[in-house]
């Protein structure tokens, strides 16, 4: 059923009348046939009488906008997103970051050893004396327990039971420069 929609073009002030067979309601982007062209304007209202009011142009079609909006949001998300993941690194240090790239890779691994190796070899070794079994709080507060497997420790994240393996050199370096601090110790198979 053909019905007229009062519209605002924008930069206008003047509302013009438009037919429509378009199921349109008040504020939706449309675009209309003008005398000067397709202009878009926003529905004021629709009526289905003419009220002195006689239209002689047609809407040609309503402006979804739903995919634009939901794609702005969606980057506006990304944004935060890795806003978030930068603070996050941010937190961490250098060494930190080093320090659990050598967990995966045996290259990295293998170069802090020997950086650490030539830096520290007019220092004392750190003698730090671990338990087979202890709970530590790592630098950002989560806590997680070891237990000593062979040269290597198995890390356990206390809330998520996520778990992934040390060696004995790096925890004790992780301790001795205060990126994890010990908690307490415990006896193996006894929380």
């Amino acid at each position: 059923m053909t019905k007229i929609a009062i519209v605002k073009h924008n930069g206008s002030q003047t509302p013009y009348a438009f037919y429509t067979d378009i199921d349109l309601k008040k504020d939706d982007l449309v675009v209309c046939d003008t005398q000067n062209g397709y202009e878009t304007g926003r529905v004021l209202r629709i009526t289905d009488s003419n009220q002195g009011v006689k239209p002689t142009r047609w809407i040609v079609s309503k402006v979804d906008t739903k995919s634009h909006l939901e794609r702005v949001e969606k980057e506006k998300q990304i944004s935060y997103l890795k806003q978030q993941i930068d603070m996050r690194r941010n937190e961490f240090t250098d060494e930190y970051i080093n320090e659990l790239i050598s967990l995966k890779d045996k290259a990295m691994y293998s170069l802090l050893k020997e950086l650490d190796e030539l830096t520290n070899k007019n220092n004392t070794k750190n003698e730090i004396e671990l338990k087979e079994s202890f709970y530590f709080r790592n630098q950002n507060g989560f806590e997680y327990y070891a237990t000593k497997k062979g040269d290597k420790y198995s890390i356990v994240h206390v809330d998520t039971l996520d778990t992934y393996e040390v060696n004995v050199e790096t925890v004790k370096k992780f301790i001795s420069k205060g990126e994890w601090r010990i908690i307490k110790y415990y006896k193996v198979g006894i929380f």
